[in-house]
């Protein structure tokens, strides 16, 4: 029972990474999409304390977008990629690239722990993307623009770590900590949103080949 409850969560799990792939629309025929501009993102620093937006250039964002957007584009079939070329049957544009760090005030509510009460901020990273489409073979038919958007947000932790476990402290989990985000976040959201925006992308393909 152990051993199958791994298998169900190790499925669960490949779902999620490959996300992308599960609900992009298939592409019957081959076409050639073309990505044309430059993709300028913007960073948004709205929170109290900046900790994770301050630590990468607008370049680096840019290029970890290009990376997944590249990724996804070259694994679906029937699509070729290129950039700036103005015959391809579909031309994309990047409308938008946004990175926006925010802040939030949380409120212990523990009465048995000494931190109860006790305020925190949280910082989230949000990631968006709008890239507008064009059929070239037929500019007079408008298609929708596709967008993804994904965060992550610090957490409020009481569970116990690698400190507590040797020596042997929180037990009752009264001890409060911030569970901050990883340095690279910021570049890792960007890569996540340039790879999750193809599966509106290959939508709007598909509908416009039929």
């Amino acid at each position: 029972m152990h051993i199958f409850k791994i298998v169900i969560i190790s499925c669960i799990l490949l779902v999620c990474l490959t996300t992308c792939t599960v609900f992009k629309k298939e592409i019957k025929k081959p076409v050639t999409v073309s990505l044309i501009g430059s993709v300028s993102p913007s960073i948004w620093k709205n929170s109290n304390y900046n900790k994770y937006v301050v630590l990468h250039s607008p370049e680096e964002i840019s290029t970890s977008f290009l990376k997944g957007f590249e990724a996804e584009a070259n694994s679906t079939k029937n699509v070729s990629l290129s950039y700036n070329n103005e015959n391809a049957d579909f031309v994309l544009s990047v409308k938008l690239l946004s990175i926006t760090e925010s802040s939030k005030v949380e409120t212990i509510n523990d009465s048995k722990s000494p931190y109860n009460g006790q305020q925190i901020e949280l910082n989230t990273v949000d990631c968006s993307v709008q890239i507008t489409i064009v059929n070239t073979k037929n500019k007079t038919k408008h298609l929708m623009d596709c967008s993804d958007i994904k965060s992550r947000s610090e957490k409020v932790k009481n569970n116990r770590d690698l400190g507590d476990l040797i020596t042997g402290s929180n037990k009752d989990r009264t001890r409060y900590r911030t569970k901050l985000l990883s340095d690279n976040i910021c570049v890792s959201l960007a890569e996540d949103v340039g790879r999750r925006v193809w599966v509106p992308i290959t939508r709007r393909i598909s509908k416009n080949l039929k």
